[in-house]
C-alpha cells in the first residue's frame, strides 16, 4: 500500500465521533475558559476597587450612632449651699440619672486640605493603567501559548502518523519478503532484516502516539475542554505566515504592554514618593455634628436635649520619630528599583528580538530545504520500493530509503513548527499578538 494512503486512512478514522476545532475556534475556547485570564480579569476588578477606595478619601463621610443604657443604680449630684441665716454650709442631693438613657448622633465629615488625597486619586488612576497593560500582556501571552500549543499538537500528530505509516509499510514489506522466502526467491538473511526493521518500528509508533495523546491532554486542559472529550484539530503544517517585517526598537517598546506596565509602575512609584512626603504637611478636616439625648424612668423619650455644632480639625505633624522620613526613603528605593527593572527589561527585549529574528530566518531556510529534500526522498523511496519488488534492490537499500523518507518528512514538519513557534514568539515580543488571519500558503 502506498505511503500516503496510510495517512489518509488514519485521518478518516480519527474524525469519526469527534469535535473539530480550527485555530480560531480553539482560541475562542481559551479566551472563555483560561484560568490565567480569569486571574488577570480579577486584577482589573481590583484596580476599580482601589480607585473607589482612593476616591472615598476626597468625598464626605457620614456616620450615625445610637445608644441605649439601662442604669442599675441611681446617680446623684451633691451641692453645698450656705445657710441664709447662719452662713453654715449645708449639702443638698439631686438625682441626675434615670432608669433609661437614650442617645443618638450623626456626624458629617469632609476633608478640606490634604496632599495625600490628590496623590491617592492620581495613584489609583495610574494603577488602573498599569493593570490594564498587565491584562493585555497576560492576554497576549495566553493566546500565544494557545497558538503554539495548537501547532505543537499538530506536529505530534504528524510524527505519530509518519511513524505509524512507516510501521505499516515495514510490516507489508516483511509480509512480501516472507512470501518470496517461502518461494525460494530471497535468503533467510533478507527475511530477518525485513522482520527486524518492522519490529523496530513498533515501539517508535507507540512512543509517538503517547506523546501525541499527552500533548492533547495538555491542550484540553489549557482550553477548559473535558479530558474525556475526543477532539480533532483542523489545521496543517503546510501553511505558515510570511516572515514579519522588522520594527524599530522604540516602536516595539511602545507596543509592548509589559514594558508600558513598567512605565506606569514608575509613575505610580513617583506618586508614592509624593504621597509619603505629604505626611510632612498639615491635614485639615471639617465636621458638622447633631446630637440627641433623652432620659426617663419609663421607655419614653422624656427630658430631651438636642445640639448642633460645626467645627474644623487641624492636624500638624511636628515629630513622628523618623517614621515619615523612613516611609519616604522606602518609596524612593522602590522607585529606584523600578528604574533598574526598566533598563534591564529594555536590554532583555532587545536581546529577545535579535534571537527570535535569527530563529525565524533559520527555520524559514530549513523549511525551504526540507521541502525539496522531502520530495527527493519520496521519489527515491518509490524507486527503491519498486526495485525491491522486482528483486533489483536489497532490503538494506529499501530500509535506508524508508529511513531517509521518514527523516525528510519529519524534518519538514519540525522545521515548519519551529518557524511557527518563532513567529508567535515574535508577535509576543513585539506586542502584536493577533488571530490566525495572517496564515498564508507558501
Amino acid at each position: 500500500m502506498h505511503y500516503t494512503v496510510f495517512l489518509f486512512i488514519i485521518l478518516l478514522i480519527s474524525k469519526a465521533g469527534s469535535e473539530t476545532y480550527n485555530l480560531d475556534q480553539f482560541i475562542a475556547l481559551v479566551e472563555a475558559n483560561s484560568k490565567d485570564l480569569r486571574m488577570a480579569e480579577k486584577e482589573l476588578e481590583m484596580a476599580e476597587a482601589r480607585y473607589q477606595e482612593a476616591l472615598s478619601t476626597a468625598l464626605p463621610k457620614i456616620y450615625a450612632e445610637a445608644n441605649y443604657n439601662r442604669n442599675l443604680a441611681r446617680m446623684f449630684l451633691y451641692v453645698d449651699f450656705p445657710d441664709m441665716d447662719t452662713g453654715e454650709m449645708t449639702s443638698q442631693k439631686f438625682q441626675i440619672s434615670y432608669n433609661n438613657d437614650f442617645s443618638a448622633s450623626a456626624r458629617l465629615q469632609q476633608t478640606l486640605f490634604s496632599l495625600q488625597v490628590g496623590d491617592a486619586l492620581r495613584a489609583a488612576k495610574q494603577y488602573d493603567k498599569l493593570t490594564d497593560y498587565l491584562y493585555q500582556y497576560s492576554f497576549q501571552t495566553v493566546i500565544s501559548i494557545a497558538k503554539k500549543g495548537f501547532y505543537r499538537a499538530l506536529m505530534l500528530k504528524k510524527i505519530w502518523e509518519v511513524k505509524q505509516a512507516a510501521e505499516e509499510n515495514a510490516q507489508e514489506n516483511y509480509q512480501n519478503v516472507q512470501q518470496k522466502f517461502e518461494n525460494g526467491l530471497v535468503s533467510e538473511f533478507d527475511l530477518l532484516q525485513a522482520e527486524v526493521n518492522w519490529k523496530n518500528k513498533i515501539p517508535e509508533t507507540s512512543q509517538a502516539k503517547r506523546n501525541y495523546e499527552m500533548g492533547m491532554i495538555m491542550l484540553k486542559n489549557f482550553a477548559g475542554i473535558p479530558v474525556e472529550t475526543e477532539i480533532l484539530l483542523d489545521g496543517d503544517l503546510e501553511t505558515y505566515p510570511a516572515i514579519p517585517d522588522s520594527l524599530t526598537f522604540d516602536t516595539v517598546l511602545d507596543l509592548r504592554p509589559d514594558f508600558n506596565a513598567l512605565i506606569w509602575e514608575r509613575n505610580l512609584r513617583e506618586t508614592g514618593v509624593s504621597a509619603e512626603r505629604a505626611g510632612y504637611y498639615p491635614y485639615l478636616t471639617g465636621h458638622f455634628v447633631y446630637s440627641f439625648t433623652s432620659s426617663s424612668d419609663e421607655f419614653d423619650f422624656d427630658r430631651q436635649n438636642s445640639t448642633y455644632f460645626v467645627g474644623v480639625n487641624l492636624q500638624i505633624p511636628i515629630f513622628t520619630g523618623g517614621y515619615t522620613s523612613a516611609q519616604v526613603q522606602k518609596a524612593i528605593v522602590e522607585l529606584d528599583k523600578t528604574e533598574i527593572r526598566i533598563g534591564k527589561t529594555q536590554n532583555d527585549i532587545y536581546r529577545d528580538l535579535k534571537n527570535i529574528r535569527l530563529r525565524l530566518n533559520e527555520a524559514y531556510d530549513r523549511i525551504l530545504s526540507a521541502k525539496t529534500t522531502r520530495e527527493s526522498a519520496r521519489r527515491a523511496f518509490e524507486i527503491a520500493e519498486s526495485s525491491a519488488d522486482n528483486g533489483l534492490a536489497t532490503q538494506l537499500e529499501l530500509k535506508d530509503a524508508r529511513v531517509q523518507l521518514e527523516s525528510a518528512v519529519l524534518n519538514y514538519f519540525m522545521a515548519t513548527y519551529d518557524y511557527l513557534d518563532a513567529f508567535y514568539d515574535w508577535q509576543l515580543a513585539t506586542g502584536n499578538v493577533r488571530g490566525s488571519a495572517e496564515m498564508l500558503n507558501h
